[in-house]
């Protein structure tokens, strides 16, 4: 008989000590040593054509890369697109972006930024354009499947290759916005706004909404649905407001 309340004993601590584990969220994962270290990213490529009455072909690459800790948040990206209709090129633009969030705490809604963007494209008033900016943001929802960013700065942009070639600064209002469904969907939206400090009423706007849904996780394989549209209030003698663009691709993560 003893031995037996020993042994419900026992088994009633293992189980009560299980429970307890159970029952523990597991630790976070350990902050990067160094800047080095901690980056996350993927590839992505898209093309379509057709040929017979008509030949057309449409193609888009990226690349991006992202590190978080507990107090900073870097971005980098770049991405290649180029089209051509009954073989003459309709489309040839390259844009490499960063950004990187200061956290003010550990917990904070709170950050400071600093941004890059050069871009290069052939069908634009200029050849190259290089814009760079600082200032506050602030997270509204900041959860595990949630994020809601509001941005406001101050920077400045250069047109090479066209009819301006002044430096102009420019005011940044701007708003980041992700969900994720589950495990394997997630939609997302960014819209910059930024104002002509020099030139108003001029303005330039920025957007970018998707979806992504992963495909084979096995592989890290993920469908990418989306559209960008960039907006120039004062784009040049000839040239479009509105450049939209719309995609669909696949992006392995690394």
């Amino acid at each position: 008989m003893r031995q037996f309340i020993s042994i419900v004993t026992v088994l009633a601590g293992v189980s009560a000590a299980c429970a307890q584990d159970a029952a523990t969220p597991p630790p976070p994962p350990p902050q990067p040593d160094s800047f080095w270290e901690g980056w996350a990213g993927g590839f992505e490529l898209g093309l379509n054509g057709a040929s017979g009455n008509s030949e057309n072909f449409n193609f888009r690459a990226g690349v991006g890369a992202e590190r978080k800790t507990d107090l900073m948040v870097t971005k980098f990206g770049a991405v290649y697109t180029r089209a051509t209709r009954e073989g003459d090129v309709t489309s040839n633009r390259f844009e490499a972006s960063g950004r990187n969030d200061w956290i003010f705490e550990k917990g904070s809604p709170w950050r400071a930024f600093a941004q890059a963007v050069y871009e290069y494209d052939d069908f634009q008033d200029w050849d190259h354009r290089v814009s760079a900016g600082v200032g506050i943001g602030y997270a509204f929802i900041d959860s595990d499947s949630t994020l809601l960013v509001g941005r406001v700065g101050v920077g400045a942009f250069r047109e090479f290759g066209g009819r301006d070639n002044r430096i102009h600064p420019e005011g940044i209002l701007g708003i980041d916005f992700s969900h994720k469904f589950d495990d394997r969907q997630k939609v997302f939206a960014t819209v910059d706004y930024y104002p002509d400090l020099i030139e108003w009423p001029d303005y330039r706007v920025v957007g970018k909404a998707g979806y992504e849904y992963l495909v084979d996780p096995k592989n890290k394989m993920t469908l990418k649905l989306g559209i960008e549209d960039r907006y120039d209030a004062s784009p040049g003698p000839g040239r479009s407001r509105n450049d939209f663009e719309y995609f669909a691709l696949l992006a392995w993560a690394f």
